[in-house]
């Protein structure tokens, strides 16, 4: 078995749990007392439903083509569609999140501006909306627009060997640069001066508003680390393949870029599962436990048969 069919296989393994976890989470967001509603953590919904995207509509055509090698539909429209999903969805992936920990930091030392219906439009959903049109609009001109001489798409390629937008230097090294490098390093400082921050200005807090922002921290410090470490790899290889350093002839290297990016959609649910306030484990801990070891129901005597028991002693 070679190496691509081992990855769709160990992909698929995680993909099923990660989606069942997924879909978990969307009905319980659906009660009105969910604590997904709340501001700080609609964010988490965002990269959940961009997550579950990917593992229900791209990732299936990168396992077809692990497990083929050749694409799902060898027209030049799904090549294009194809680039567009899987670029879209680990852009939005990187910047949602560095737009998350940038916010943390207003929700944890500036809370009183996400008081009003007003300012919360304009510091919350408004750039939400930009960063989710302009990316998707950035990259569905630029892989459809952008064209360069004797480059056909090649069927039996990942992504259809990338077009153009990818391979043209230019617009490369912008993307990786505006959407990778950038992204990942705001994400990693942000999340570093988050708890350096609260710890010197401790004393200010009072005690709620102590416990939920150190609440707010280490649930940003938990996602933030887990997308770091899961792109950081990513942007260094990409870096290196900027200056040339390395080529994407190599098959690991090929393989590497293949996988990281589904690395941290198939993370997400369960690390919106962990940082849920646990508003969701208790119950299904319960519930497991019913379905695992019912309790036993006892036999009651009646009082009258007690009584006359003791009588004949």
């Amino acid at each position: 078995m070679d190496s691509n069919k081992v990855e769709m296989i160990v992909v698929t393994i995680f993909q099923i749990p990660s989606f069942c976890c997924a879909m978990i989470i969307f009905f319980k967001f659906l009660e009105k007392t969910s604590p997904l509603r709340r501001l700080q953590n609609q964010l988490l919904m965002y990269l959940l439903i961009f997550a579950t995207c990917t593992i229900i509509i791209e990732l299936p055509n990168t396992q077809k083509f692990l497990w083929t090698g050749s694409v799902t539909i060898q027209r030049y429209w799904f090549c294009y569609f194809w680039n567009i999903l899987f670029s879209a969805m680990a852009t939005l992936n990187r910047v949602l999140t560095a737009f998350m920990s940038i916010e943390r930091h207003f929700l944890v030392f500036h809370p009183h501006i996400y008081r009003i219906s007003r300012s919360r439009f304009l510091f919350h959903y408004s750039p939400l909306i930009c960063i989710i049109v302009i990316i998707i609009v950035y990259i569905s001109v630029t892989h459809i627009s952008v064209t360069c001489p004797n480059h056909p798409f090649n069927y039996s390629m990942f992504l259809c060997g990338y077009t153009c937008a990818s391979i043209v230097e230019n617009f490369g090294t912008t993307y990786v640069w505006l959407y990778v490098f950038l992204p990942t390093m705001v994400t990693t400082i942000a999340c570093l001066l988050l708890p350096i921050r609260f710890i010197i200005q401790k004393r200010h807090f009072q005690r709620i508003q102590w416990y939920r922002a150190r609440k707010m921290i280490i649930q940003t410090s938990f996602i933030a680390s887990t997308y770091t470490i899961c792109w950081l790899p990513n942007v260094i290889i990409l870096q290196l393949l900027i200056n040339k350093h390395i080529s994407t002839i190599s098959p690991v290297i090929n393989l590497f870029l293949t996988f990281t990016p589904y690395v941290t959609s198939l993370l997400t649910p369960f690390i919106v599962l962990h940082t849920a306030s646990g508003w969701i484990r208790p119950a299904i801990i319960q519930r497991i436990k019913r379905r695992l070891f019912p309790p036993r129901q006892g036999v009651i005597q009646p009082i009258t048969n007690l009584v006359v028991n003791q009588a004949n002693h």
